[in-house]
């Protein structure tokens, strides 16, 4: 998914908020940390995500407008089962999640954010639920190309902000072509214009694998894992995530919701998925 882009200011702000001495990923500490009684005091859990272009994370149900499905959601849903709240989500653009939770809007942004050492400087993260690598996508009538070095010299499309951009954009030789909505990287592959797609191997699965003229190719690459983030000072609340988490490999439900989505690899046995 796209990767969230941290500005300077942000964080300073941020840490004259929690004090010089604070460290994102430690949080300010339990003895002052209220976040999951906040939560259940409430009994609400909510949750911030963006929707559009949001197969197979979270996207609206085309047989019930107006509701939403996809695997997140179905974790997400789980996650407040496990703290006996309910669920409730806050859609809100993809590029405004992080400035949005900090603001307070939500109690936690889950939206294939990846985890990255400038992310955790600013917020706090969940164990990871998903681990996601990068999945090369051609015509059908395409033969020759299985790997990021056969892209080299061609024009390859991706979604702005998003780890696949940045592999692209400092591979030698390949052209990257930017989009700000995933429909228009495979859009434009099928009609001819770039020479193939690269991005998350779940985004692959839900536009790529279910295009007729299209075909995902190679193995994928270049691991990374989603996180669920929270404001650094909310530490119980993601220590009680990280146990819905833990329950829902430990009890198969993780792997099941991934089958449904055709997204469960080989991949998730990194991070316990059975």
């Amino acid at each position: 998914m796209r990767t969230l882009k941290v500005h300077v200011a942000t964080a300073l702000a941020l840490l004259l908020a929690l004090g010089c001495g604070t460290s994102g990923q430690k949080g300010t500490g339990q003895a002052h940390d209220s976040s999951l009684d906040r939560v259940r005091k409430s009994g609400t859990l909510a949750w911030g995500a963006d929707v559009i272009g949001g197969i197979p994370y979270v996207y609206e149900d085309p047989k019930h407008p107006g509701s939403y499905i996809g695997f997140e959601m179905d974790i997400a849903q789980a996650i407040a089962r496990q703290l006996d709240v309910k669920l409730r989500l806050v859609v809100k653009a993809w590029d405004t999640l992080i400035p949005e939770l900090q603001r307070g809007t939500f109690d936690m942004a889950m939206n294939g954010i990846e985890d990255t050492p400038e992310r955790r400087r600013v917020v706090l993260s969940s164990d990871p639920y998903f681990v996601y690598s990068q999945q090369i996508t051609v015509r059908k009538t395409t033969s020759g190309i299985t790997s990021l070095d056969d892209l080299r010299g061609k024009n390859v499309a991706t979604l702005s902000g998003t780890a696949a951009e940045d592999i692209l954009r400092h591979t030698p030789g390949i052209r990257a072509v930017i989009s700000p909505e995933i429909i228009y990287s495979y859009r434009d592959l099928e009609e001819g214009k770039v020479d193939a797609v690269l991005l998350d191997t779940p985004i692959a699965v839900a536009y790529g694998a279910t295009n007729p003229k299209l075909m995902n190719v190679g193995h994928s690459f270049a691991e990374g894992r989603y996180v669920v983030a929270f404001r650094p000072e909310d530490q119980t609340l993601r220590d009680a995530v990280n146990r819905a988490l833990q329950t829902l490999r430990e009890t198969g439900e993780l792997r099941k919701i991934y089958e449904k989505y055709g997204i469960m690899d080989e991949h998730q046995f990194q991070i316990g998925v059975r």
